[in-house]
C-alpha cells in the first residue's frame, strides 16, 4: 500500500497483551473512516517482550495494590468493545512463536487472513486460555482459517531465517515499549507515538482527521454503553 498524501497509522500489537486486543479492535472499528479521510492503516504484529526489553522496560508482575484497578480496567474496556476477556491460566507465555506465525502470514496471505489470525490468536489467549506459544494452540486458534496442514507449513515456515529476521526488524523499528504502540504520521511528516488503547483522541489530533471529543450528553439523549 503506498502511503496516503494525507498521513499514515501504524499499530503494533502482540498476542500476550490484552491491551493489544483492545487496540486491535478499536482500530478496526476507527479505519474505514480513517482511509476515507486519506490515513493508511496498517497493522504490525510485533515481539513485545524484546520491544520492553530493549528499553529496560521487563516485563514484571502486577503489583497487589494495582491488582483490583487493573482487573476493573480490563472488564470495563471488554463491556464497551463488546470482547470476552478472562486471565489465561498461563500468564506470561513467551509470544515469539505466535508472532513469527503472525509475521509470516500478513507478508504472504491477504491482509483478511492476517486479521482473523491475529484476532484468534489474542482471543484463543485472552478470550479462552489457549497457550498459543505452543504447536498445538496455533492449531486449536487458527482452526477454521486454515486447515491443519496448512498450519503445520505455515508453523514450519515462520521459523525461517527471513522470517525471524522479519520479526527482528520490525520488532526494533517499533521503538515501543509497550503494546499497543501507535505510530502517527501526518500529511506534514510529523510523527508522534503513543502506548495504550487510550491515547485515541490525540491520535486523531495529530493525524488532522475530523473526530468527536468525548463528551457528556444531556439527559434523556444518549445511555450509558454498559
Amino acid at each position: 500500500m503506498s502511503t496516503s498524501k494525507n498521513g499514515k497509522l501504524t499499530i503494533y500489537v502482540d498476542c500476550v497483551s490484552p491491551y493489544s486486543w483492545f487496540g486491535f479492535t478499536n482500530l478496526k472499528k476507527f479505519r474505514p473512516n480513517l482511509v476515507a479521510n486519506g490515513i493508511e492503516v496498517e497493522i504490525l504484529p510485533f515481539f513485545l517482550g524484546a520491544a520492553r526489553d530493549g528499553k529496560g522496560n521487563p516485563w514484571q508482575p502486577t503489583p497487589k495494590y494495582k491488582e483490583a484497578f487493573q482487573a476493573q480496567d480490563s472488564e470495563l474496556n471488554s463491556k464497551l468493545l463488546g470482547i470476552t476477556l478472562k486471565t489465561p491460566e498461563i500468564f506470561p507465555i513467551s509470544s515469539l512463536f505466535p508472532v513469527r506465525v503472525a509475521t509470516y502470514i500478513k507478508d504472504h496471505y491477504p491482509a483478511d487472513k492476517f486479521e482473523a489470525t491475529f484476532e484468534s490468536l489474542v482471543s484463543g489467549y485472552w478470550g479462552k486460555g489457549v497457550n498459543v506459544s505452543k504447536p498445538e494452540g496455533i492449531h486449536t486458534a487458527l482452526d477454521g482459517i486454515f486447515g491443519a496442514k496448512e498450519v503445520d507449513e505455515i508453523m514450519k515456515k515462520a521459523l525461517n531465517p527471513e522470517n525471524k529476521k522479519r520479526v527482528i526488524d520490525i520488532t526494533g523499528g517499533s521503538e515501543a515499549f509497550g503494546a499497543p504502540w501507535i505510530v502517527g504520521i501526518n500529511k506534514n511528516g510529523e510523527k508522534r507515538m503513543w502506548f495504550g488503547n487510550d491515547r485515541w483522541e490525540q491520535v486523531f489530533f495529530h493525524l488532522g482527521v475530523p473526530y468527536q471529543a468525548l463528551s457528556v450528553l444531556p439527559p434523556g439523549e444518549g445511555k450509558a454503553k454498559l
